[in-house]
């Protein structure tokens, strides 16, 4: 499972890549090495948080004598497809209510702003996430899946979407406007989150949607796409815009030094 996964964010990453030189958003001279490789280790050192997290979960678990009493939706009676439905509607859910918190709670948005903090979007910015906030993401999301007890596969079909989906959602990619505007009605797509990664404050804090963008507008998050699909937003927070600012142990360090 984890094999797969990984291989997921390998292929989703190339592919955007390779994407992005046929159709971007914004057409860059060089090609940008540098921060390429800083977010690409920060992204190896995520991912390694991530598949820590259910290790250290169990570890603890079995240290307090916990034992877990889970498959409530087999108990209540599911059926197989509600179950799967389920899985879905939880897993988005709580990613978007963890996001949301990222921004409203100061010590969570210090972990979550190196992934803001990125002054260009691409496909390697969907990965960049700081390992502490992987592995705290992780460690709530595990007992509520131990709970639940949804089918395996279910779980497994929602994370790689969600690896697809926000690795295309990143993108420096220009979709025809009519396109953009049909699809961001089921799912993220790059002009939808652009939004979300603007430097202007009301816009970084909307948007919030993993995969499908229906809490963004039940819950009254979603904000409006420019007609120009976010090509003239600028892109990142009001500080640490600086190069010093964007490497490797700069992203390590940031959430324990001031923001501005």
């Amino acid at each position: 499972m984890h094999q797969l996964y990984i291989a997921a964010v390998i292929i989703s990453l190339a592919a955007v890549l390779f994407w992005e030189s046929l159709s971007p958003l914004h057409s860059t001279p060089t090609v940008p090495l540098a921060r390429w490789l800083h977010n690409l280790a920060l992204s190896v050192l995520a991912l390694g948080a991530s598949l820590l997290a259910p290790l250290l979960f169990w570890s603890v678990t079995r240290m307090l004598g916990v034992q877990p009493s889970g498959g409530w939706l087999a108990r209540w009676g599911v059926p197989p497809w509600g179950q799967w439905l389920a899985a879905f509607l939880v897993l988005d859910g709580m990613a978007y209510v963890l996001h949301r918190l990222s921004h409203a709670v100061p010590w969570l948005w210090r972990l979550h702003a190196v992934h803001h903090s990125d002054v260009e979007l691409d496909a390697t910015t969907a990965h960049r996430h700081h390992p502490l906030e992987n592995l705290l993401i992780s460690l709530l999301t595990l007992p509520v899946l131990v709970l639940l007890a949804p089918p395996v596969m279910a779980v497994l079909t929602y994370s790689l979407l969600a690896v697809a989906v926000s690795t295309v959602a990143h993108g420096n990619l220009r979709l025809p406007a009519a396109l953009d505007r049909a699809l961001r009605r089921i799912v993220v797509t790059p002009a939808y989150h652009r939004m979300h990664h603007s430097r202007e404050q009301p816009q970084t804090d909307s948007n919030y949607a993993t995969v499908f963008p229906w809490f963004d507008y039940l819950l009254g998050s979603a904000s409006a796409v420019p007609v120009d699909g976010g090509r003239a937003t600028i892109m990142g927070l009001e500080y640490h815009r600086e190069p010093a600012s964007q490497t490797l142990p700069a992203l390590l360090l940031a959430p324990f030094r001031p923001l501005r």
